[in-house]
């Protein structure tokens, strides 16, 4: 576990790594989504950071590839497994790509979610735009300050959920290891409906990434008690991390979990993608995310990148669904909670 955590840190650190084709296959594989229309199935609603973040590099990803159109489809449903089971029966010629995070298959599978029907170490993972760690968020006006104070609750902490997604399987995970319970209250759309829903009190509190959460946190509408990451920040430090504040007996599991939330926002295509579409939407993503525009807009917009290289992510993800395997029972235990 150690280990991988290790090269997963790594990689991320990393240039995107250049690929080792032939110079006319290379050639072949950059042309082979002119003029072509590209479908991008994004895991959530409109309103939500994955389209933010796909509609911030949808214009980069036309221009590196050349594509007459890159074309945001919003697939929300299931906390991301709509979007994911689409991509896992489509057409492998690179011309539908789903995007949202990576860590829902991963903890899906391991749950043995009925909603999952993929194997995720099978899809093709063509790179990851960003990765930033998640928050537990409460209320602005709740009474609830701290993590302590969710420890101390009489009873269930009640988080609204969009399904079955990364958010829903971190709660289970923070339930067994810092020992409160949960309640999840679902059928919510997506981030800005379980934000509401928190702002408004109809729900103590909700895991989010932090660029989603950074605007309610300092207009006071929600307050921070827990940071879900395996390192802490500069940016916030007095925010308790999960990895630090867990009792030692459970905190090779919240590491666990914290390194599978790191893969984050990624494009993910179909299994057996044609080769030549790999090659060249992972060279115009590598392209894309040094653009000096998107780079730009990234900083004016507070919408942090973190490229890490498709190759690299796919041998990752293969190491890291097996190394999380310890989460399992954890999160099986919460699925059949909401059965």
């Amino acid at each position: 576990m150690k280990e991988t955590r290790r090269k997963l840190m790594l990689a991320g650190a990393m240039a995107p790594v250049v690929m080792s084709m032939p110079g006319r296959a290379l050639a072949q594989a950059g042309d082979y989504y002119k003029d072509k229309i590209i479908i991008i199935n994004v895991a959530g609603g409109a309103s939500g950071g994955h389209t933010r973040y796909a509609r911030l590099l949808q214009p980069y990803l036309q221009k590196h590839t050349g594509a007459r159109e890159v074309r945001i489809v919003n697939m929300p449903g299931g906390g991301g497994l709509k979007a994911a089971n689409h991509i896992w029966r489509a057409k492998p010629n690179g011309m539908e790509i789903f995007f949202g995070n990576a860590s829902t298959l991963i903890l899906a599978s391991l749950a043995g979610s009925p909603g999952a029907t993929f194997d995720p170490t099978k899809f093709t993972f063509l790179g990851r735009a960003t990765s930033e760690p998640r928050v537990l968020a409460v209320g602005g006006k709740s009474a609830i300050k701290s993590i302590q104070d969710v420890q101390k609750l009489k009873r269930p902490f009640v988080y609204p959920s969009q399904g079955t997604d990364e958010d829903f399987y971190t709660m289970a995970v923070l339930s067994d290891a810092l020992g409160f319970k949960v309640k999840a209250v679902t059928g919510y759309e997506g981030n800005a409906d379980t934000a509401l829903a928190v702002i408004k009190g109809d729900g103590d509190g909700h895991i989010t990434g932090w660029s989603e959460s950074r605007g309610p946190i300092l207009a006071g509408d929600k307050h921070p008690v827990l940071m879900v990451t395996s390192a802490p920040s500069p940016d916030y430090p007095n925010i308790p991390i999960v990895t630090e504040f867990a009792p030692q007996a459970k905190r090779e599991m919240v590491r666990a979990m914290a390194t599978v939330l790191e893969t984050h926002r990624s494009y993910i295509g179909p299994p057996g993608m044609d080769a030549q579409a790999v090659a060249a939407f992972r060279a115009a993503l590598n392209a894309a995310m040094k653009d000096p525009g998107l780079l730009e807009e990234s900083k004016k917009g507070n919408r942090p990148v973190a490229p890490l290289d498709g190759a690299l992510q796919q041998k990752q993800i293969a190491e890291l669904t097996k190394a999380s395997a310890s989460l399992s029972p954890v999160l099986k235990a919460a699925v059949k909670a909401i059965q």
